[in-house]
């Protein structure tokens, strides 16, 4: 179990939901872009609970070990929507190619100036 520390509060969770806040809070800050998430805590008393956090370029996270009192869970769906959320923060996003990238007829080269090429219909 582990202690999320964030402004004003804590909450306690399984050691891999606050494995994957930070590491989605460190993305989120790359991007610089944020977040609202919803994850399982134990609540008061041992029951288990939600809790929302506002998370990104300025989350100032603390996360620590906790004497585990509880029997460790994690919510595994919360865990792949938010490894899925990071690969789509992280992944490089396609750019589309402009004529002008390749220099084209503005810089004297048409297609038809390449060697071997031909026009369809033998033109």
């Amino acid at each position: 179990m582990k202690r999320i520390f964030y402004a004003g509060g804590s909450v306690v969770t399984g050691d891999r939901t606050a494995d994957v806040v930070l590491r989605y809070a460190q993305a989120l800050a790359q991007r610089e872009a944020s977040d609202v998430i919803d994850i399982p805590i134990f609540a008061e008393g041992g029951t288990s609970g939600r809790a929302q956090l506002l998370i990104g370029p300025s989350s100032q996270l603390l996360i620590a070990t906790e004497v585990p009192r509880h029997t460790e869970f994690d919510d595994d769906t919360f865990l792949q929507q938010i490894e899925d959320k990071m690969e789509s923060l992280l992944r490089p996003k396609g750019q589309p190619i402009l004529e002008d990238d390749f220099g084209g007829a503005d810089e004297g080269t048409a297609d038809s100036d390449l060697p071997g090429f031909e026009r369809p219909g033998g033109s």
